[in-house]
């Protein structure tokens, strides 16, 4: 065998304490330490002097213990972790350890026995500060969440992008009476209006391709009445419509009432203006044909525009309210004096009803010289639709005026 050939051979492997303690060394993210059965460090590995700043040759013989709070440490955390790896054979570990800066560090950590026959433990901390804060930043933010899921009126839940259910608000379980587990997956729907659920799963298909989810649908509320509601989610992750959504049901059946309403007032409004407008242009027409000049055209027409406008702001202050008539015959002089008789007269089978109308303490200056609509209603019109015998005569205190109706103007005609 040649001299290179015995050199290689003389070699040969590293022993298995040698490998063992290469392996620990070269660990440099993990913290592995021993110690006797009191807690006094027998030996420190690299990782453990970068954990926690505290070299081997200061460790070794020393209180492992150190690296407890201070506030552990006068708890007894320490021999507790010692007992349970006895007891158990392990003992896992979650706290805040302190470094020799005193700045602090979260190590989850595992305690064992020693396995060799000497009595003492070894551990293994690793760090996860970085972990930790991560965690306890999303129990914060989940905690902010349901804090307002559950303080604001609308139905809050949380689902998949198909539209299943993992998560109700309070408030959903208290309006329709169904428990979040009965709302889980698609179960939900048993709560929407039947003839609005194929809508409310179509929208979910159409918000991959919009980013929103939005629909307009009916839930029945506990009691078994439906209210229109607006349900609104986007996904938790922008832009990750794959994600989980979070969305919010407000309940607008008032709203859409009001809206129906507005839509019925406005309808009605346009009505109203097109019926004004041709009032308007026959009392044009029919002043304009009568008027025998400019100056007369004007007076008569702003007079009975005026006159409308005292009708139309009756019946816009009414509000719907029954109009006085009081209100319609008032005098505007107050001199003025309104007497107002009704009666019945000829015989049972074909009985007239006279009306009498009869003004006094009204100054005026005798008959009009031409005839107005309110003359022409009475004489003209009432006679011809009504078959009413009428008298209208201009006295110097007021206007006097009787119309003799038959009560039943059908028949008489028919009998004509």
């Amino acid at each position: 065998m040649s001299e290179q050939e015995g050199s290689s051979s003389s070699a040969g492997p590293p022993a298995p304490d040698e490998l063992l303690r290469a392996v620990i060394e070269s660990a440099l993210d993990f913290a592995i330490f021993a110690t006797d059965p009191r807690g006094v460090v027998i030996s420190w590995n690299s990782g453990a002097e970068r954990l926690t700043g505290h070299t081997t040759e200061e460790m070794v013989g020393a209180d492992g213990d150190v690296i407890f709070t201070s506030e552990d440490r006068a708890q007894g955390a320490p021999d507790r972790e010692r007992k349970r790896a006895l007891a158990a054979g392990r003992a896992e570990d979650e706290r805040w350890h302190r470094r020799k800066d005193g700045s602090l560090f979260w190590g989850s950590g595992l305690m064992m026995p020693l396995r060799s026959g000497a009595p003492g433990f070894v551990k293994v901390v690793r760090d996860h500060t970085a972990q930790h804060r991560a965690h306890q930043a999303l129990r914060a933010s989940e905690a902010r969440f349901r804090l307002l899921t559950t303080s604001i009126p609308q139905l809050v839940f949380r689902a998949r992008c198909t539209g299943e259910r993992i998560w109700g608000s309070p408030q959903w379980t208290v309006f329709t009476g169904l428990s979040d587990e009965e709302s889980h997956g698609l179960d939900w729907l048993e709560a929407i209006h039947p003839d609005d659920q194929v809508a409310t799963i179509v929208a979910w298909g159409d918000a991959r391709d919009s980013g929103e989810y939005y629909v307009e649908h009916r839930i029945r509320a506990a009691d078994g009445e439906y209210r229109w509601h607006q349900t609104r989610a986007r996904p938790i992750q922008e832009g990750d419509f794959d994600a989980d959504w979070v969305g919010t049901s407000a309940d607008i059946h008032d709203l859409r009432g009001l809206q129906e309403r507005q839509q019925v007032l406005v309808a009605e409004l346009q009505h109203r203006t097109r019926n004004l407008l041709a009032i308007v242009q026959a009392l044009a027409r029919r002043t304009l044909r009568n008027s025998r000049s400019v100056e007369d055209f004007s007076t008569e027409f702003l007079g009975r525009l005026q006159a409308l406008s005292r009708v139309q702001g009756l019946l816009t202050a009414s509000n719907e309210e029954m109009i006085d008539l009081w209100r319609l015959v008032d005098l505007r002089q107050p001199s003025g004096h309104l007497a107002i008789r009704w009666w019945l007269e000829g015989d049972f089978a074909h009985p007239d009803v006279v009306l009498d109308w009869r003004e006094t303490g009204v100054a005026i200056a005798g008959a009009p010289v031409r005839r107005g609509y309110g003359a022409e209603l009475i004489e003209r019109a009432l006679p011809y639709q009504l078959k009413a015998t009428t008298a209208l005569r201009f006295e110097p205190d007021g206007v006097h005026c009787t119309i003799t109706l038959p009560i039943s103007p059908e028949k008489e005609a028919s009998s004509a």
